[in-house]
């Protein structure tokens, strides 16, 4: 397990920033195929909430 800290201060391996902080590019592919929501801090959309620190819906 990861000791990394996210940039929204827990340890969240499965966020897109984590991912992209190990190069992790196809997991991130994976994960934001059919985005739903946005991360307010970072801008980065995601399949899921869980993928990011802050998510918000996307206004379709």
């Amino acid at each position: 397990m990861s000791t990394e800290t996210c940039r929204c201060g827990a340890k969240h391996t499965g966020h897109i920033c984590m991912l992209k902080s190990k190069g992790l590019v196809e997991e991130i592919a994976h994960i934001t195929d059919q985005p739903t929501v946005v991360c307010f801090t970072c801008g980065a959309e995601a399949n899921t909430a869980d993928n990011v620190c802050a998510p918000m819906p996307i206004e379709k």
